[in-house]
């Protein structure tokens, strides 16, 4: 999540080409299928990103394009250019993991909706599982390696939506991994539903060189250590870089500090480093991190490059 912006928020699939040899019959050859990534989020600037191969809509209090709760198929994720914190969210996601891993394709999946004024409405973690739910029905027609959930709030006992964590566990066993910002509200105990979840990859926050906002570039030989806004605790899978300069709906850049960045990065990266399945990249990963702290937390850090 974006600091001070209030949110409620890879096996490789084939598919089939051709070998002929002179008078023989066609015989199949796999062809590797560039890998996706579905992001739940406030939606984007379609016509900035040209590897989107999936567009959703799910709302619960106003209606997609078509005039329904749900909507597939091209429009249903465009928000068109926003000035709005909020609703530029998704883009700013985008613009992340795009950088991190360049060859990435995504589906996009919005969960916010927009007033005739330009304004959000309202959402909760029940669209971020129907979100999961569309993902899990279409993971292996788009090859989708990847979530990434930059929504979601505190709850007692990491309290979810009923089926979220079926819909993690189902994708897990695929061995696409379910990544999600821990949040930005100091919290030392507790994270953000639904990073909060075991199966969830929760990732925080590094700062660096300084605590601000002041778009100064990352210096990769200063020790980085935990945001003092970063929500996380012992459970808290990795830490990494938040400061980025990230893509605005308008295509102009702009320095964001924040969870929900470093959940772009991490994501960006799984991708671009991913192993046979979760458990041997977690195991990679893990084994490349180092140690980031602040006063009341310790965990791994993670160098992504920006």
């Amino acid at each position: 999540m974006k600091k001070l912006i209030s949110m409620v928020f890879v096996g490789i699939l084939l598919v089939t080409g051709v070998e002929v040899a002179s008078g023989a019959s066609p015989t199949p050859v796999a062809q590797p299928v560039a890998p996706t990534v579905a992001v739940i989020d406030s939606g984007v600037n379609t016509a900035l990103f040209p590897n989107i191969v999936a567009e959703v809509c799910i709302l619960e209090y106003s209606n997609c394009p078509n005039g329904q709760k749900f909507m597939e198929g091209a429009g249903a994720a465009n928000t068109g250019i926003t000035t709005n914190s909020t609703l530029t969210h998704g883009n700013e996601m985008l613009s992340i993991i795009n950088k991190v891993s360049p060859a990435v394709k995504f589906a996009v999946i919005r969960i916010i909706g927009v007033t005739d004024k330009g304004n959000p409405y309202i959402y909760s973690n029940n669209a971020v599982k129907q979100g999961l739910d569309w993902i899990v029905a279409n993971r292996a027609k788009y090859n989708i390696v990847a979530v990434n959930v930059s929504q979601g709030k505190i709850f007692d006992n990491c309290k979810v939506p009923d089926g979220t964590e079926a819909d993690v566990a189902a994708l897990k066993a695929q061995n696409v991994a379910v990544i999600a910002a821990t949040g930005n509200d100091s919290n030392r105990t507790s994270m953000m539903s639904i990073a909060c979840l075991p199966d969830v990859i929760s990732i925080g926050a590094t700062d660096n060189p300084d605590p601000g906002v002041s778009g100064k570039a990352w210096d990769p030989k200063a020790a980085p250590y935990i945001s003092r806004y970063s929500n996380g605790n012992p459970s808290t899978y990795f830490y990494t870089n938040a400061r980025w300069f990230v893509t605005l709906p308008s295509g102009t850049t702009k320095f964001l500090v924040g969870t929900s960045n470093a959940t772009a990065a991490f994501t960006g990266w799984w991708v671009k480093n991913f192993q046979k399945d979760i458990p041997t990249t977690l195991d990679l990963i893990r084994s490349t991190a180092t140690t980031a702290s602040n006063q009341w937390l310790s965990g791994k850090y993670v160098f992504i490059p920006s």
